[in-house]
C-alpha cells in the first residue's frame, strides 16, 4: 500500500496533466458508481464523505471543510484523505493527502468545461477570490485559453498581491480593488470563495463570456446573483444530483428555466459547439468523488 503526502501528490501530477484525465473522464461515464455526497455539518463548516467507483478502482474521500473566522480574516480551509482500493482484488492501493489533489482535480474540471464552453478567442480572464485553489485554477483556464490578461480581486487585497506574483512573469497580472471593475472586461470569470451570499452581478458580463461558478458546492452556499442565472443563454453542471442541491442551480426553479441546461458529461462526449447555442455560458461545479478516484488511481500508478 502507498501513502502519499500532499508534497509528493504535487510533485506527481499537475494541473495541465490532470485536465485531459478529467476529460477523459467525461467522455464516458458509464463505468462510473457515484452516490450523492454524505454532509456532516458543524457551526464553522461540514465534513463530507465522497464514495465512488471509477472502472476497477473503488475509493472515499473524506474532507472537512473548515471556515475560519479568527480576528478580520474569513478563510475557507479543506482538510482531506482519500482512499482506494482495487476492485477485482478488494486489496486497499493507497492512502493520500488530498487537499493538493483536490485543488488539481477541482481545476483540472474547470479546464476541461473551459475548453468545451468559453469562447475559443477568450484573452482575459478574471479570478474572484484568492485562496487556496485560485493558483490552480489559474494554470486550468491558461492552460486551455491563450490568456493575455489576468485579473484578481478578494476582500483582502493582499491575498491578490501575493497570487499576483506567482503570475506576473508569464501575464499581465492586474490586481483590482473593486469586482465590477474586475469582471467587467473578462471574458472568462471564475469564482472561488465560500460565499452564502450572491455578489456576481449579470450586468458586469460581457455579452460573451463564459462563467465558472465553483465556490458554491454545498447547501447554502451561493456565489451568483439571481440575475446571472436567468440572464445567461447555456447552463452546465457537472453532475444533476449535486448541483441541484448543493450548487448554484439549487436557487433556480428548474420548470421554469429559460435556457439551455446540460450535464459535461453530454457536452464533451458530444463535442458540441457551445457558441453555437450561447454567447454567455455557465459551468456549475460542485466537485465530483469519480474526480477524486481517477485521479488517485493514476497517482497510484505513476507511483508503482
Amino acid at each position: 500500500m502507498q501513502t502519499l503526502t500532499n508534497d509528493q501528490v504535487r510533485q506527481l501530477i499537475s494541473v495541465e496533466e490532470c485536465i485531459p484525465i478529467i476529460e477523459e473522464l467525461f467522455k464516458d461515464l458509464s463505468s462510473c458508481q457515484m452516490p450523492p455526497k454524505i454532509y456532516l455539518d458543524i457551526p464553522n463548516g461540514d465534513f463530507r464523505a465522497m464514495p465512488a467507483v471509477v472502472k476497477n478502482t473503488a475509493g472515499i474521500k473524506w474532507c472537512g471543510v473548515h471556515l475560519d473566522k479568527s480576528g478580520n480574516k474569513r478563510r475557507c480551509n479543506i482538510f482531506a484523505k482519500v482512499l482506494i482500493n482495487d476492485i477485482n482484488s478488494g486489496e486497499l492501493l493507497a492512502i493520500m493527502d488530498a487537499e493538493a489533489l483536490t485543488s488539481i482535480r477541482t481545476a483540472a474540471v474547470t479546464g476541461v468545461a473551459t475548453k468545451y464552453i468559453s469562447h475559443p478567442s477568450s484573452k482575459i480572464a478574471a479570478f474572484v477570490g484568492c485562496g487556496n485553489q485560485t493558483k490552480s485554477q489559474i494554470k486550468a483556464v491558461c492552460a486551455v485559453r491563450d490568456i493575455r490578461e489576468i485579473r484578481l480581486f478578494d476582500l483582502n487585497i493582499g491575498r491578490s498581491e501575493k497570487m499576483k506574483e506567482n503570475f506576473s512573469d508569464r501575464y499581465n497580472v492586474v490586481v483590482c480593488k473593486d469586482l465590477d471593475v474586475c469582471v467587467r472586461v473578462a471574458d472568462i470569470v471564475t469564482t472561488l470563495t465560500p460565499s452564502k451570499e450572491g455578489f456576481l452581478d449579470y450586468e458586469w458580463l460581457k455579452k460573451t463570456v463564459h462563467v465558472n461558478a465553483v465556490g458554491a458546492d454545498a447547501k447554502g452556499k451561493r456565489e451568483l446573483k439571481p440575475s446571472v442565472l436567468n440572464g445567461v443563454g447555456f447552463v452546465v453542471y457537472d453532475n444533476w444530483e449535486q448541483c441541484s442541491h448543493s450548487g448554484e442551480i439549487q436557487y433556480v426553479n428548474h420548470k421554469d428555466r429559460k435556457q439551455d441546461w446540460e450535464s459535461l458529461g453530454e457536452v464533451v462526449s458530444s463535442g458540441w459547439n457551445v457558441q453555437d447555442i450561447a454567447s454567455q455560458t455557465l459551468f456549475d461545479a460542485t466537485g465530483l468523488a469519480i474526480e477524486d478516484v481517477i485521479t488517485a488511481r493514476y497517482i497510484y500508478e505513476k507511483v508503482k
